[in-house]
């Protein structure tokens, strides 16, 4: 039987989608913002980061719509505030947390991964067991990264331009600075644009993009 307090914990950050986000995309398709996708787009990242013998945790912004997020989620999802801070310090804050309640692991994610898949979240879980003072991060295809996954807080968090082309640069270089090995996982796109959009395959967010007839060009 598995020690649940000594379980890797997958842990997703999202703003509650009654509290609005990716205001860009939604400017893009010309409508306003709608808590429905913002809510298929979390629960598709959570079905898709669903591991056995794992625990899953959403972080969430602001901390005052825990409940609406609470809401949302199957009842087996912890829900806990999100720190104040940089998204440098609200990861470091989570991690920290996670780590010192006992996870044998910790993988971060964001809430807009869709189309991420179980195997994938296993990976790198696996790469912690075999190296666990390692680091593994997921490169997204803008720059950034959409997974980090380490079994101890790595120092890696800050001196970093978040939300640039230079995230995942900055991150390998503070990695090698602080003598991290890294492992890299297979790079996937978050959901940024139109087009993001309508190449997901996940169930509730497609049947949104259908609904709304998204095009298949930014």
């Amino acid at each position: 039987m598995v020690d649940r307090s000594r379980a890797p914990v997958v842990a997703v950050l999202t703003r509650a989608p009654s509290s609005g986000g990716k205001t860009r995309l939604f400017a893009a398709l010309g409508c306003p913002v709608d808590p429905a996708l913002l809510s298929a787009l979390l629960l598709d990242t959570l079905d898709g980061a669903t591991v056995p013998e794992t625990k899953r945790v959403v972080a969430v912004d602001p901390p005052d719509a825990c409940g609406d997020v609470r809401a949302r989620v199957p009842a087996d999802v912890g829900v806990r505030p999100q720190a104040r801070g940089s998204l440098g310090d609200r990861m470091r804050a989570l991690m920290t947390e996670l780590v010192e309640e006992g996870a044998t692991g910790v993988v971060l994610l964001g809430s807009d991964l869709p189309d991420i898949t179980p195997a994938v979240v296993a990976r790198a879980l696996a790469w912690l067991d075999d190296d666990p003072a390692s680091l593994v991060l997921g490169p997204a295809t803008d720059g950034g990264y959409y997974l980090l996954a380490a079994t101890r807080v790595p120092d890696v968090f800050d001196g970093i331009d978040w939300g640039s082309s230079r995230v995942l640069e900055q991150t390998l270089a503070a990695a090698d600075r602080a003598g991290m090995r890294v492992h890299l996982l297979e790079p996937l796109t978050d959901v940024d644009t139109p087009g993001d959009l309508r190449e997901v395959t996940a169930r509730r967010t497609r049947q949104w993009a259908a609904a709304l007839r998204v095009p298949s060009t930014d």
